[in-house]
């Protein structure tokens, strides 16, 4: 009888990845993040004080650039310009988000489900194709404009003037503030407004005395993020201020580099270094406003009321004056910009059909430069996002989940990127790859250089999606893989980041939006050959050709839409088989 004895269990394979050494990997990790965020700042602050341009002998170290600067009358106005319009925008953006905010989160006002994830759209939508939808139909040539003052003799608004780009400012920064007070309003205490009501309190008292005193951090919160962004805004007087010559410091800076008779590179990156110390000093006073933001909060779980705030006869015009806000400001300016891809020309005087043509897409197939254009930009977004979404990662694991001696520097070297003003993070990818030879020849001349500058600028929005999500994993299950022999890595690589996958994926779509709609840093970088969707619009609209500039917009649109609807599908898809 043959007896069949068990065969020994072969030996598990040591996993290899185990033994790697910790430290090592978390100083590379570090060194990356810290390499690309701080390298380009350093040559802008020499190449600032230098008499000549770097790539000019003779030059000696000097503050004429400063002076020069200081001294120009155009740069003092567009200053003041830049200053006027920050401020109006941050008012207005301020006081609809919140209006909306509140509205949205605490009152019963119809639809609000749909109408808050509405609001959202101008954060979504290319912040190029809102300019030329606005321009298309709200410019002192558009087409509402148009409708508006010849055909009905009424007095029409002017977008060119200071205070019609502020409110397209205000428009594209409203969902900041949106978001931000809405987060407040449903984490705060509704128990405090059934109080008041409960003491004989109507909706207004609550209004007055519990729910907007409550929004007090979240608007200096906001307000602060806000109005930095709006210093940097470089789209906006290129597309709407030039007609009218008003500049901003963005624009002035971007015209004394490419459109100057003689170059100054000097003043440019003087400019730079103004616009990032005022930039920085807006982050550190930000900072010491909210550092004793937390004493406001509950000591106790915050609770929802037990009902929302009734608003009466009010309910159904403030939900059509929201629905109108979203209509008028997001959703005809995209069909304003659908119009005008397919036209000829966009007047009141013909009708848009009679004026069909496809002439517009068939430029955007046939022309080399447009169509290059639309590859790049998916390349860009497609490797782009996922190197970034990787590196941040890691960041984002050693910052909170690993006893690395520098993990405490990681937050504030992901967070200072995207307060840097994007053109200033330009014109120091340029130096920086020209003061240094190697790598920098390669980067300068191709496409990786552009994919470099857009993904460091916004790798800062990678980490403010990962970091909520990983400080919802308990640090005890890091403990447990430590006491069962796992090294940091192991216990990264098969159990934080599987549990991050959610949070992964909707860094990875946002990386993709930003990566394919942004341009502020590589319009200093842009040569012929290495074409961006952003920076041929601009280009291609200061040559008056805003049929294909629109079709060009348009596609961003549309790759920013396949983007959210696949990131979306995904996670359905996991809820359905959790279900």
């Amino acid at each position: 009888m043959t007896s069949f004895a068990p065969a020994a269990a072969p030996a598990a394979p040591r996993d290899r990845r185990r033994r790697l050494p910790t430290g090592p990997g978390q100083y590379l990790v570090w060194a990356a993040v810290a390499v690309l965020t701080l390298a380009p700042l350093v040559p802008l602050v020499i190449t600032s004080l230098r008499s000549k341009p770097y790539y000019l002998p003779g030059g000696v170290f000097s503050v004429d650039a400063y002076r020069q600067l200081f001294t120009d009358p155009a740069f003092r106005q567009a200053a003041l310009n830049t200053a006027v319009f920050a401020l109006t925008a941050t008012a207005l953006a301020l006081i609809l988000g919140a209006a909306f905010a509140v509205l949205v989160a605490r009152t019963d006002l119809p639809g609000r489900r749909w109408l808050g994830a509405a609001l959202l759209a101008p954060l979504l939508i290319p912040p190029l194709g809102l300019i030329v939808g606005w321009e298309s139909l709200y410019g002192p040539a558009g087409y509402l404009t148009q409708l508006w003052s010849k055909n009905l003799h009424l007095p029409a608004w002017n977008l060119t003037s200071l205070p019609g780009m502020s409110v397209l400012g205000a428009v594209v920064t409203l969902p900041i503030a949106y978001l931000t007070c809405k987060a407040v309003l449903e984490s705060g205490d509704g128990g405090l407004e059934d109080a008041v009501r409960a003491s004989g309190g109507g909706t207004v008292r609550v209004l007055r005395t519990v729910t907007l005193p409550m929004l007090r951090t979240a608007l200096l919160d906001s307000g602060m993020l806000i109005f930095t962004l709006c210093l940097e805004v470089l789209g906006i007087p290129l597309f709407l201020g030039r007609p009218a010559h008003i500049g901003f410091i963005a624009s002035y800076l971007y015209d004394t580099w490419n459109n100057s008779t003689v170059p100054d590179p000097p003043v440019v990156s003087a400019g730079a270094i103004l616009l990032l110390l005022v930039a920085s000093t807006l982050l550190v006073l930000r900072g010491r406003l909210l550092r004793h933001s937390a004493r406001y909060t509950a000591g106790t779980r915050a609770t929802a009321p037990a009902r929302p705030l009734e608003l009466g006869r009010w309910r159904l015009p403030a939900a059509t004056a929201t629905t109108g806000f979203v209509a008028l400001t997001s959703v005809v300016p995209l069909l304003g910009l659908a119009l005008m891809s397919s036209v000829t020309d966009l007047t009141t005087l013909v009708a848009p059909w009679r004026l069909w043509t496809a002439a517009n897409w068939q430029q955007l197939w046939d022309d080399p430069t447009l169509h290059r254009a639309v590859t790049d930009s998916l390349m860009v977004g497609v490797i782009g996002s996922a190197a970034t979404v990787a590196l941040v990662a890691l960041a984002t694991v050693i910052a909170h989940h690993s006893g690395f001696r520098l993990r405490r520097t990681l937050p504030a070297l992901l967070v200072y990127p995207r307060a840097t003003p994007g053109i200033v993070f330009g014109v120091g990818f340029f130096w920086l790859f020209l003061i240094v030879d190697w790598p920098g020849a390669v980067l300068r001349t191709s496409l990786w250089g552009e994919l470099l500058a857009l993904c460091v600028r916004n790798m800062t929005l990678a980490y403010i999606v990962l970091a909520p999500a990983l400080a919802r994993i308990s640090p005890e299950l890091s403990r447990a893989a430590a006491a069962s022999g796992a090294n940091w890595w192991t216990t990264t690589r098969r159990i934080t980041l599987p549990l991050l996958r959610p949070a992964l994926l909707s860094a990875l779509v946002l990386m993709f939006v930003t990566l394919v709609s942004d341009y502020d840093p590589v319009v200093f970088l842009t040569k012929p050959g290495t074409e961006l969707l952003g920076t041929t619009m601009l280009q291609t609209w200061s040559k008056g050709l805003p049929g294909p500039v629109a079709a060009m917009a348009l596609v961003q649109v549309l790759l920013v839409a396949l983007a959210l609807a696949a990131g979306l599908g995904w996670t359905l898809r996991k809820k359905a088989r959790h279900a």
